[in-house]
């Protein structure tokens, strides 16, 4: 399978990001003074309006393991009823819910504790800190919506072939004629996408201001997460078209 310049670029830098993390975390882990600075971060975060740390909490439940899962399920749901497929619905999800094994596995492979602020909290989970599971939930919901609405995207513009815009160039020009399709294709994840960052800014910030999470946590979930996606949606893209 020949790999777009655009895939191959993102397999290797998706790869060495995911290879220096562990080095990261075991930093972070032995590191006093950047446990010191972020624990200062977010004690002054405590001064913040208390109805902000009620709304934490209730995306806490929302991005636990099992709030996430139901929400997938909805979300694929309403996906199938869009592409009226099992085989591709499943492909989307696998896309959008991988990288949560990866930060998975990283947490138990580093094991950083907990920061001292969530010592006496009723919803201190019992995994380790880096990287944070709740923002990995938030950028897989965040994942799985841009790809539904992008299958909504194809289906309102007629084109059901799912290929996406940066391969116009490798498929039959009577699939190209469309640029009607592009600009669709192109309003609708824009706009998905602008709702997914904002779940996982919402989530990333919960879990800083109810104390159970370094920032370094939640940035290296919200960067990794979106980058291991992306990769795997291209090589499914590639996929596609050598087929085709």
């Amino acid at each position: 399978m020949r790999l777009n310049r655009r895939t191959t670029a993102s397999v290797i830098i998706t790869a060495m990001i995911c290879l220096i993390i562990p080095f990261i975390g075991f930093r972070l882990r032995s590191s006093t003074n950047v446990a010191v600075f972020e624990t200062n971060i977010l004690r002054a975060l405590t001064a913040w309006p208390e109805s902000l740390r009620d709304c934490s909490t209730v995306l806490a439940f929302m991005f636990s393991t099992l709030g996430c899962i139901s929400i997938l399920v909805v979300l694929a749901v309403i996906d199938f009823r869009i592409v009226g497929s099992i085989r591709a619905v499943i492909g989307d999800v696998i896309i959008a819910a991988l990288p949560f094994a990866y930060v998975t596995g990283i947490k138990w492979l580093v094991e950083r504790p907990r920061p001292v602020t969530a010592a006496d909290s009723a919803l201190l989970p019992g995994d380790p800190s880096f990287p944070s599971g709740h923002t990995a939930a938030a950028a897989i919901v965040a994942v799985m919506i841009v790809l539904t609405v992008r299958n909504a995207a194809y289906r309102k513009s007629g084109n059901t072939s799912g290929t996406v815009p940066e391969y116009a160039d490798q498929v039959p020009s009577a699939e190209r004629r469309g640029s009607d399709t592009s600009s669709i294709v192109r309003t609708y994840e824009h706009c998905a996408a602008v709702v997914g960052v904002g779940i996982v800014i919402m989530v990333a910030c919960s879990r800083l201001l109810l104390g159970l999470h370094f920032p370094t946590d939640v940035v290296t979930s919200a960067i990794v997460c979106p980058l291991i996606s992306y990769m795997l949606w291209r090589l499914r893209e590639d996929m596609r078209i050598a087929k085709a």
